[in-house]
């Protein structure tokens, strides 16, 4: 088998490609480096330094291509940023990406998010709708165009195969220490490193966490199962917990002998106007039932396997 991974420089895309190789298969991987970094991907050849808005390019790397797994975006995350690249980078990234696959007989998987729910009610199901804030609210504009992707993806269900996979809370060794990255990355490097802690509002929000390694488990259940086929999945941890208490079970795990810094910002200071989703708190029944995936790896065993390679 041979895959194309877009955005294989990054956390997700970069795990994936390790998980194929070891797999046997013949791995393809397109990273522009905007966030993923190319150390992550010592062990792939085929590395392309490109960006998939260039058709042309993802055309000619999807020859002979059995998956293409699209994992590339750019997340906006602080409302004074620009939301420009963004839209662009998943809009027109994923239109590049299916009419690739539509030219060269390929299946395609597309990444999405959990944040298409927006203000939904939880736990969120992969068929209820979605609820948004208004359009002059920057920080939308992620949600909003990974749906969009969605729709493209189903834009093509009649010359196509596809799924769509709704991450939610993947955390692993390679996570950047950005906000655009995680919470989790942010608040291992402060308790190692004995900085205070960033806690956006009063930290009672809550978040899945789920290994990566379980992430890309799920993730080839998908690829591998026709039952799948022009389907939507939630891919994520059952297990909510506040960022407050993450900071907290991190340190505990860390055992540092230092005390635990918090430091709160208020949400405004950083999202403007954007209301923050309190509870992002995912249905997996359906990824349980007819992928057969369900969470194994407990959020405190994760965040200790994490801690203890970071410490290496």
């Amino acid at each position: 088998m041979k895959a194309l991974i877009t955005g294989v420089a990054g956390f997700i895309g970069s795990h994936l490609a390790d998980e194929l190789l070891n797999r046997g298969w013949e791995v393809v991987g397109i990273d522009n480096l905007s966030f993923g970094r190319e150390k992550n991907v010592n062990s792939l050849v085929d590395f392309n330094i490109d960006d998939i808005c260039e058709e042309r390019i993802v055309q000619k790397l999807a020859e002979g291509v059995d998956v293409i797994f699209h994992m590339a975006a750019i997340k906006k995350v602080r409302e004074a940023d620009s939301s420009l690249p963004t839209a662009v980078s998943i809009g027109q990234g994923t239109l590049s990406v299916l009419r690739a696959a539509e030219s060269n007989k390929c299946k395609v998987i597309v990444a999405s998010t959990s944040d298409v729910y927006g203000h939904g009610k939880v736990p969120f199901a992969e068929n209820d709708g979605q609820t948004f804030g208004s359009s002059d609210i920057k920080r939308w504009t992620y949600a909003v165009s990974k749906l969009y992707s969605e729709h493209l993806a189903y834009a093509f269900q009649d010359k196509i195969e596809f799924v769509i996979l709704r991450y939610c809370g993947a955390i692993g060794e390679r996570m950047r220490n950005l906000w655009s990255g995680t919470h989790v990355a942010l608040f291992i490097d402060a308790v190692l490193n004995d900085k205070p802690i960033t806690i956006h509002g009063d930290g009672s929000q809550t978040r899945p966490l789920l290994h990566v390694d379980e992430t890309i488990r799920c993730t080839l259940l998908a690829a591998e199962n026709p039952k799948a086929n022009r389907q939507v999945f939630n891919v994520g941890g059952n297990e909510e917990i506040s960022v407050l208490n993450t900071a907290k079970m991190i340190h505990e795990i860390a055992n540092t002998g230092n005390p635990l810094i918090l430091k709160y910002v208020p949400m405004k200071e950083v999202f403007g106007q954007y209301k923050e989703i309190m509870r992002r708190e995912i249905n997996t029944t359906k990824a349980e039932k007819i992928l057969g995936f369900k969470q194994s790896i407990p959020v405190r065993k994760a965040l200790k396997m994490i801690i203890d390679k970071w410490r290496c």
